[in-house]
C-alpha cells in the first residue's frame, strides 16, 4: 500500500517541481521587463590619436554623441583636460533617443614639445554611474631655435602704418610699414575692424607725429581703440636708431 502511494505521487512530484521552475521563470522574466530602461550613450570616436605634431600646431578635435537608447538622455557635464579647449559651447544637454550632439574641442599644443600625450575626455550623463570615455593621444616633436608658433605673433602682434602720401613712403619708411595714406586711413580701419582683436597693436605714424596724433584721436572716439600714434613719428625714429630699419624703394 505504501509503495503503491509512492509510485502515485512521483508523476505529480515532477509536475508541481516543473510548473515551481516554470513559476519562477515567468517572474522572473516579469521583474526584469518592469525594470526602466538604461540610458544608452555612445560616440562615433572613442579614440582619437592624432598622431605626430609640431609643438605650437593645434589639432581640432571633434566627435559624435548619439542617445542609442530607448529613454532620453541628459548630459551632466564633459571634463577635458589642460591644453583640450572647448570650440563651441553645447548647442543643447537632452538628447531624445536617436538624436545625436557634436562636440567641438581644440587641443592646444604649445609646452607640451617632446612630450607623448595619454588623456581622457569624459562625458557624464544621467541614468549612468560611469563616465563615457574618449581616449585621445598622440607625440609632439618640440619647436626648433628656429621656429615660432603662430600664436605667439598673436599675442604679440603689432602693425606699422604709415599715412604720408604714397610717394614719401617709396622715398622711405621703416621695415615692415605698410601704406595707408592718412585720408584713406578710417575707411580703412572700418572695414578691417572685425578682424582687429583687443590685443592688437597698430601703430601710425607720419614724418612728425603730429598728423598721426589727430588721426589716432579720431579712430579711437570711432571706437578702434587699437591704434596708437609714434611719438616724432619717422624723424624721431631716425634720431634715435639712423637709418638702421629704413627702407628704401625708388
Amino acid at each position: 500500500m505504501t509503495t503503491t502511494n509512492i509510485l502515485n505521487q512521483r508523476p505529480l512530484g515532477k509536475f508541481l517541481s516543473l510548473s515551481c521552475n516554470c513559476l519562477g521563470l515567468i517572474i522572473a522574466l516579469a521583474f526584469l521587463l518592469n525594470l526602466p530602461a538604461q540610458a544608452q550613450l555612445k560616440v562615433d570616436k572613442n579614440i582619437f590619436d592624432f598622431g605626430q605634431i609640431k609643438e605650437g600646431i593645434n589639432v581640432p578635435v571633434k566627435f559624435k554623441l548619439v542617445n542609442t537608447g530607448s529613454q532620453p538622455i541628459r548630459l551632466k557635464e564633459i571634463r577635458t583636460f589642460a591644453a583640450c579647449v572647448q570650440r563651441r559651447p553645447l548647442e543643447k544637454k537632452n538628447l531624445r533617443p536617436g538624436e545625436s550632439l557634436e562636440l567641438e574641442y581644440v587641443f592646444e599644443s604649445l609646452g607640451y614639445g617632446g612630450a607623448s600625450i595619454e588623456k581622457e575626455i569624459q562625458v557624464f550623463y544621467e541614468g549612468s554611474k560611469v563616465p563615457l570615455i574618449i581616449k585621445f593621444k598622440g607625440s609632439i616633436l618640440p619647436l626648433e631655435d628656429y621656429q615660432a608658433p603662430v600664436g605667439e605673433v598673436v599675442y604679440n602682434f603689432f602693425a606699422l602704418i604709415d599715412i604720408r602720401p604714397p610717394h614719401h613712403y617709396h622715398q622711405e619708411h621703416i621695415l615692415g610699414a605698410i601704406n595707408i595714406p592718412a585720408e584713406k586711413i578710417m575707411a580703412w580701419a572700418n572695414r578691417i575692424a572685425p578682424q582687429v582683436t583687443d590685443d592688437m597693436v597698430l601703430y601710425i605714424y607720419d614724418e612728425r607725429g603730429d598728423l598721426a596724433d589727430e588721426i589716432v584721436k579720431k579712430l579711437r572716439a570711432a571706437g578702434h581703440s587699437q591704434y596708437v600714434s609714434l611719438v616724432g613719428g619717422l624723424q624721431e625714429w631716425k634720431n634715435q636708431y639712423g637709418q638702421k630699419g629704413i627702407i628704401r624703394l625708388d
